[in-house]
């Protein structure tokens, strides 16, 4: 079998020359790709793979891009066969290919964990090619090939090598790895002395924080208390976080006291208490200071207790407070807390008489009114629910002049609705948007009426609902008003009302689900109805078309080209190191730097739109699309209000030639596909979730291990999934599979993607297949979100790549 190479013309978005382009993919960059056999077309799916053939029977320059291709999709054992076939064909292929050759199979066996390949590879091409610009490269790859032999010593020279070749680029990232390679030796003093140096060297922000901490950790392991206090004091000096500050200032704490600092440590445990009193790290201070004698008021050591959880400590400190002082002398916070702390530990009375001595003793505090209500949902919790809601509506009749009064109207009226007394749940809700118009509790109020009413068949009054939200409201709120209102006046035939409506809920938040229903029941589009014929080929002029719109948006006055990285932009630190960092397979520190400057660039449109198409050139896709999502967030649009060009950085069709192929296997639409993996990893192809999720397409282990199976995919193991490939397979499999067992309806299928199959069909039988009625039967309010979401994401795929 021969390699089969197609290559489709793409742009060439380098930052020296201005793009020639004839058509431009949907990448923007010049696609090549094997066409490989990677699968039987039996019923009985085989493992996706790619099998380049011992002869070369293509040109070298394409070979190599058929590698590059492989290497992007996941496939790096056929990346590596390609490189190892380009160079069996020794002096036929020209010198400059063969040491690209050479260097690819480094990188490609490097991140395959091929190490001992990577290291003879990159030997070679070390020693064959030594005044190639990327030899320093080759060095830094080698070495951490040679530490994944835990070849130590010689990983050191490696990155002392590089060091040497490229200084002052990639310091702090080499002397980390020589750090971890001396460490290894148990060499730990040269070891503490490169993480120092290595912390001294620049880097994004994020990893220089790790840094610091790891090297304080290292002191502290080896007493060396002193050493730590100051890393984690340089690190005080920046970080911005008040969680992690609350945590380092502990760690810093500690390192006084063990050092032998008490005085000093137990002041700093003081601080501790004083500014961070509501976080975990405040109780462990105050103990620390209460365990060597320092004393701690009981007031704070109240608040302090109560906010970590410690309830009965919190009710003894508050006890001994109170008994302490008059009742003049006590604020009324004090009972109040206390009456919450009863509360938790399951005191009612005792909780229901601390929030009554505020309501006799303490009338004209700000705090009468939450006392009001805490003593009502102490009620509701000790599970006296009519008595709860008498408290509540108590409130709101006798207090109607409090803030909390529409509060007390809601809670009465969402206990009602809750447990099956709607028809008297919709009279209080009435009741609560006509009195308290402004309160942000009346919106929400009406949502839950207008249920009740449709639930009860009253549509004229659920419409009547909708329609006083949609005045109401803004943004998904009031798309969400609307595009009820337009769905009941269709249902009692008024066709022109339904019409304004839907319109009005697609303008009001056109890049939510909302506002995409509403324009499918407009165009009487069916929920996932793919297009006719997907297309991801464009012309160039969309480029044009995208640079005139960010110059009259923004106000930019430049000339020529605007794609290409400002002076600014690439000399950023940022950029050199993360470029760099890519280069030698680094993605995840590469990945921290674009971060970082993508954060600081958030607001400018302009330098988001180069760096989107800079980072979509490196194939850092997670982040181009974030880049791309900042200029459109800055434009303040909605994505299909932007230029097609930009709109599709943002709603990208990465991967094509693996997400095509899957999607055609397993009978399911490609853009529903891309939507999925758009929701599920946003192109990560590392992402991972609590819950053992991995990959585009954030398959659940067990999940996994079952198609796996189905798939015949040898020596399974859960990391495969951080293939782009594997990901996408086994996502689409999964993906294909619900679709087939709900008989094409897209729908349930999402729904059993992400709550199971189960789950699914109950909800299915529930709504009789109805899209909008099923998705008032989810009980899963995450679920529902997941599949409103990936509605929403599908349709602007159907809108920027379908042709009907």
């Amino acid at each position: 079998m021969s390699l089969l190479v197609i290559i489709l013309a793409g742009c060439n978005l380098d930052a020296t020359s201005t793009p020639q382009v004839v058509i431009v993919n949907s990448e923007g960059t010049p696609l090549a790709t094997a066409a490989p056999s990677v699968i039987e077309s039996a019923q009985a799916t085989a493992i996706p793979t790619e099998t380049p053939v011992p002869t070369l029977t293509v040109a070298p320059d394409v070979a190599l891009l058929a590698a590059e291709r492989s290497m992007l999709n996941g496939y790096y054992e056929t990346a590596v066969l390609t490189y190892e076939t380009v160079l069996a064909q020794g002096d036929t292929v020209p010198a400059d290919m063969r040491a690209s050759a050479a260097f690819g199979l480094g990188q490609s066996a490097v991140r395959e964990g091929l190490f001992q390949q990577a290291v003879t590879a990159l030997t070679t091409f070390i020693e064959d090619y030594p005044n190639d610009d990327r030899i320093p490269q080759a060095h830094f790859l080698r070495g951490d090939a040679y530490l994944g032999l835990s070849n130590w010593t010689t990983a050191i020279a490696d990155f002392r090598a590089y060091l040497s070749l490229r200084p002052d680029l990639l310091d702090s990232y080499a002397l980390e790895r020589i750090a971890d390679a001396e460490l290894a030796l148990g060499q730990e003093s040269a070891a503490l002395e490169s993480y120092k140096a290595a912390a001294e060297a620049s880097r994004g922000l994020v990893p220089w924080l790790a840094l610091r901490e790891r090297v304080a950790q290292i002191d502290t392991a080896n007493r060396r208390y002193a050493e730590a206090l100051a890393q984690y004091d340089a690190i005080l000096e920046v970080a911005r976080n008040a969680p992690y500050r609350a945590g380092i200032a502990l760690l810093a704490a500690r390192a006084l006291i063990n050092g032998g600092s008490l005085d000093a440590g137990l002041d700093r445990m003081e601080q501790i208490v004083t500014e961070y009193a509501e976080l975990p790290e405040g109780y462990h201070a105050m103990q620390t200071l209460r365990q060597n004698g320092r004393a701690v008021d009981s007031i704070t050591r109240a608040r302090v207790s109560y906010a970590y959880g410690d309830y009965e400590g919190a009710i003894e400190a508050l006890n001994q407070y109170t008994t302490e002082r008059t009742i003049s002398e006590v604020s009324a916070d004090v009972h109040l807390m206390r009456g919450r702390a009863y509360r938790e530990i399951g005191s009612t009375q005792a909780a229901l008489t601390s929030f009554q001595t505020i309501i006799n003793q303490y009338t004209t505090d700000p705090l009468f009114g939450e006392a009001l209500l805490e003593q009502g949902r102490t009620t509701f919790v000790g599970g006296d629910i009519p008595g709860a809601i008498q408290r509540y509506l108590t409130i709101a009749s006798t207090y109607d002049y409090l803030p909390e009064a529409p509060e007390a109207l809601w809670r009465a009226g969402y206990l009602y609705a809750t447990n099956g007394e709607a028809s008297l749940a919709r009279p209080i809700f009435e009741r609560l948007a006509d009195t308290y118009p402004d309160a942000p509790q009346a919106a929400d109020g009406l949502f839950l009426a207008a249920t009740a009413a449709y639930n009860a068949g009253d549509t004229a009054a659920a419409e009547r609902y909708y329609g006083e939200l949609a005045a109401r409201t803004t943004g998904d709120d009031r798309a969400d008003a609307l595009l009820q209102a337009g769905r009941l006046a269709l249902q009692r035939g008024d066709s022109q009302g339904a019409v304004q409506a839907l319109q009005q809920a697609a303008q009001a938040a056109p890049d939510s689900y909302y506002g995409a229903r509403a324009r499918d029941i407009i165009t009487g589009q069916q929920p996932f109805a793919p297009p006719a014929v997907p297309t991801f080929q464009f012309g160039a002029e969309q480029i044009q078309q995208a640079e005139d719109w960010l110059r009259q948006t923004f106000g930019i006055t430049d000339e020529g080209a605007l794609w290409v990285l400002s002076p600014t932009l690439e000399s950023d630190s940022r950029i050199v190191r993360g470029k760099e960092l890519w280069a030698v397979a680094a993605y995840d520190e590469a990945g921290d730097e674009f971060g970082d400057i993508i954060n600081s660039y958030e607001d400018d449109g302009l330098a988001s739109y180069q760096l989107a198409i800079f980072l979509r050139g490196l194939g850092a896709y997670n982040a181009s699309i974030q880049a791309a999502a900042n200029v459109i967030i800055a434009a303040n649009v909605g994505t299909l209000d932007a230029p097609p060009f930009i709109a599709r950085m943002r709603y990208p069709a990465y991967y094509l030639d693996v997400v095509q192929d899957s999607s055609a296997r397993h009978d399911i639409d490609p853009l529903l596909l891309y939507a999925l993996i758009r929701h599920e990893s946003l192109f990560d192809t590392n992402a991972t979730a609590a819950a053992g999720e991995k990959g585009l397409t954030q398959v659940i282990p067990s999940t996994a291990e079952y198609i796996a199976t189905q798939l015949r995919w040898s020596n399974y193991q859960h990391a495969d999934l951080f293939r782009p490939y594997a990901g996408i397979e086994f996502g689409a499999f999964f993906l294909g599979e619900q679709v087939q067992r709900f008989d094409g309806n897209v729908t349930a299928a999402l729904a059993g993607y992400n709550a199971g199959p189960g789950r699914a069909a109950q909800w299915l039988e529930v709504s009789g297949g109805d899209h909008d009625l099923f998705l008032n039967a989810i009980t899963i309010s995450s679920t529902r979100l997941y599949v409103q979401r990936i509605y929403g994401y599908y349709n602007i795929y159907r809108t920027l790549y379908g042709t009907e």
